[in-house]
């Protein structure tokens, strides 16, 4: 009776380790990608999956299909992708900074 019970305390313990180690960061990783793939505005910066990096021009979200983003990978190059196939938001646009210092003239000789 002892030896069933400690067949079932280890087999426990390799999944619930098995869960830890390997699938449990896994898991995190897709929370985190999908968290900022629904983020994305248009003037981000993405990778693909398939390598292209561009720049969210448009984003379509049709009522019973997933969600689509048209990238500007080369100027005036557009191209539509599915949000999944989004590896990594790279930039997220910024307003443009105004000068705050006034051009300093140097007054010639």
């Amino acid at each position: 009776m002892a030896v069933m019970w400690s067949v079932i305390f280890y087999t426990v313990l390799a999944v619930a380790a098995f869960y830890f180690i390997l699938l449990q960061p896994v898991l995190k990783n897709q929370r985190e990608q999908k968290k900022a793939v629904r983020a994305l505005q248009i003037g981000d910066e993405v990778l693909t999956t398939g390598g292209l990096i561009g720049e969210v021009k448009d984003i379509i979200q049709p009522v019973d299909g997933p969600t689509e983003i048209i990238l500007e990978i080369a100027a005036g190059v557009r191209v539509r992708a599915v949000t999944d196939a989004v590896s990594r938001r790279l930039t997220t646009l910024e307003p443009a900074e105004t000068a705050t210092s006034p051009e300093v003239i140097k007054p010639s000789a």
